[in-house]
Order: C-alpha cells, then structure tokens, then sequence
C-alpha cells in the first residue's frame, strides 16, 4: 500500500528532476551538430562544448630538430541549425616557439583578428573577434544557413590554383612550366609571364608559409593586369616567373609555417638547400640559378608572406650605400601611390650588430648579389583603406604591383 509520504516523496523527485531539465532546457548548449576539418586546407583542431561555448583549440606544427612551433591557421565548417546563436573561442592549445622560447604575445592586440566567414566557401566576409584574458579570440554569431565555414583568412587552396592555371592555359605571352616537386611529389609551377629573354625578369613567390594565402590573391592580381596590359609596348622588356604555391603540401593538410619535412621554406638561405627534406627551395634556386647561367638574371626578387605588421623587409646592406637607399625609398613612393601599402620598409644595416637572419631576401643577396625583399601583407588591417582586408582588396594589390615594377624600372 502506496503512503502519502511516499507519495509525496515520490513526486518531490519527479517535480525536481523534470524541473532539472526545464532549467537545463532553457540554458541549453547550442544546436552544434558536428565541426567538420576534414578537407584540403582544413587545420588540425581539438574542439568541445563548454557549457553554452563551442570550443576549438588548435593544433601546432613544428620545425624539424629544434622546439620551434607555430599555430596561426584556422578553417573548419561548423554544421548546426540555422538561426542557432554560437558563442565561439578560439585558443592555442600550446603557445608558439620562436628560437627555442615560447611566445608572450600570442596574437597580434593592437588591431584585433578578423575571423572570416563564409556559407559558399567562395565568398569570404570578415567579422571581428575579441581577446579573452585567458588568450583565446572570442566570437559571437548567428549562421544563416545550417552549415557555415571559418578561416583565419580568405582561403585559397590547391583548387584555386589550378582555376588560375587553367584560364591562363593558351594565353599569349603566359607559359606554365613544370620546375619539380613537393616532398610529398606534388607538382611545383613557375607562371611564366612575358618574353623570357626580356631585359627585366623578376621573381615572385608565394605561399611559403600554409596559413598565408594573401601572396596568392596578390598573384592572381598581378596575372589579371598582366593580361589585360599584354602587348603595350611597355610590357616588352618584362618577364615575370611567379612560383604561385610553394608549400602546396602545407597548404593541403591545413597547416600553419612548415613543410611536411619541418623546414621553414624562409629560413637557412645562407646554405643550399636540402633536396630530400626542402625539395621546395631546392627546385626554386634551380630555377633562379638556370636565369643567371642563361644571362637573364633576375633585376628583383619578391617574396609575399602574411604577418601582424605588414612590412616590406629589406636585405642586410651597408649603411653607407647611399644608391641603394634612394632606390628602395622611390620603391617605396610607388608602392604608395600604386597600392594600398600603408606600413613600413625596414632597413637592417650590417652595422647594428644583430645576427643575419637568413631569410630568402638575404640569402638571394649575399650568395648571389640579387636584389630581393619580402612583402609582408598585413592580416588584420590595411591602414592606408581603413579597413579589415579582403580578397579582392589584395588582388587590388597585385594589379598595382605591375605598375610599380613597370615604373620603378
């Protein structure tokens, strides 16, 4: 025989446990369904639902034999329900090391990191984060459709590449040659634009770095007026050889700096390359050398890399080369008046009593005497528009590159 103190004891429980899930029911996680990585480009990540927070902690690589690691890359798809609001961080499962120290700064403060969305996978639009004490970059939205793509950048990935490729395929004045291949025997091209006995070659590379797709939308850029400009008179005396992707194994496995093999394609210039382990550069400086042997040695070598900064990094010279700094301050004056470039051009005197860091500029410099420079695009902001920059802001970039090239010389 049921009691009315068992009863109502009986009842206490349901009332509290339904009422557990009422409350539950009302602060209920979001309507995450799955964090889809698992396409080319995608970054190895670990992520959880943390009370009403999507979690996503992502994951480094590193550089072969020393405690150097960077982790600057993301891309993923979140699937849910549209409509659903997703409060989102992103952290740093370890911090980077840079010279065997770990970092103090892990992302860039003074202007923030934009977080690129997109529901196409093709049209990226930028929405800002903000930095949590603990690090992490906080993110709050509202998808408008059930599956919607993040990046750290507007992405541009092997697919891409061959799309610039194949509507360049029959282009006069355009040939693409085969100069070897990635670590993991992926095919490296070299664009070749223009006449290649002309009086000016000029060597552009890419993407040695996975997580920097803008030197990419640069190119396509500068590839777009080439096209359009083939043929004036001034384009005569150029020849343009752009190596469009050259880690395009980082790039495919989502990676942030390093080969598969460990090796900073911008790092140990002051020796020959590694065939094995840096097949990248070593096929690279095959090609550079072979325009030196032919007599067309390159007049200008570029670099294009993403950074917090933005800067244009010139090779360690004399400080008393008084030519060369008027040449490099009327480079500057184009760049300013031909592009958005809004930063700085870094001078490193040989004097200053720092290290020689080896990077392509200096190595190209010192083993070979060619002049070369790395041009950092600025992630996060482009000071001279205003503005959180965009895909086709930085092919904007490369179309007015050409004419500071065609000026300049």
């Amino acid at each position: 025989m049921i009691t009315m103190h068992y009863f109502r004891k009986t009842l206490f429980v349901i009332l509290l446990i339904t009422g557990g899930f009422i409350l539950r029911g009302q602060n209920k996680s979001p309507e995450i369904k799955f964090v889809d990585y698992y396409f080319e480009n995608g970054s190895p990540l670990n992520w959880k639902i943390v009370n009403d927070t999507l979690v996503i902690s992502l994951l480094p690589d590193y550089q072969r034999e020393t405690l150097n690691r960077q982790t600057d890359h993301w891309y993923f798809k979140i699937i849910t329900n549209k409509g659903t609001r997703i409060k989102l961080t992103i952290e740093k499962m370890v911090p980077d090391v840079y010279n065997g120290k770990p970092a103090t700064d892990w992302w860039n403060y003074r202007t923030g990191i934009p977080c690129y969305v997109s529901y196409d996978n093709k049209n990226w639009k930028a929405l800002k984060t903000s930095t949590l004490p603990g690090r992490e970059l906080y993110l709050e939205l509202i998808p408008e459709a059930d599956e919607i793509y993040l990046a750290r950048l507007p992405v541009y990935t092997t697919a891409d590449l061959k799309s610039l490729l194949d509507r360049t395929k029959g282009r006069k004045g355009i040939e693409v040659i085969d100069i070897g291949k990635t670590v993991e025997k992926r095919p490296l091209e070299i664009i070749r634009l223009g006449d290649p006995s002309a009086k000016f070659q000029i060597v552009i590379r890419a993407r040695a770095h996975p997580w920097e797709p803008g030197g990419n939308w640069v190119v396509e850029g500068l590839i777009d007026e080439f096209i359009r400009e083939y043929g004036k008179n001034a384009m005569n005396n150029f020849c343009f050889s752009i190596l469009p992707m050259a880690n395009k194994d980082g790039v495919v496995r989502g990676m942030t700096r390093f080969n598969v093999a460990g090796m900073d394609l911008n790092r140990a210039w002051d020796k020959a390359p590694d065939s094995l382990l840096c097949p990248e550069n070593y096929v690279f400086v095959n090609y550079i050398t072979s325009l030196i042997i032919k007599g067309t040695p390159p007049v200008l070598v570029i670099d294009l890399h993403n950074d917090d900064k933005g800067d244009v990094h010139l090779t360690n010279r004399d400080r008393n080369d008084i030519q060369y700094k008027q040449n490099m301050e009327r480079f500057e004056k184009l760049m300013r008046q031909h592009t958005s470039f809004s930063e700085s051009f870094r001078y490193i005197w040989n004097d200053n009593g720092q290290p020689v860091v080896w990077t392509i500029n200096n190595g190209l410099y010192n083993r070979y005497g060619l002049e070369s420079f790395v041009y950092e695009l600025n992630a996060n902001w482009i000071s001279g528009l205003g503005r959180i920059p965009s895909a086709e802001e930085w092919k904007d970039t490369g179309k007015g590159l050409l004419h500071v090239l065609l000026d300049y010389y």
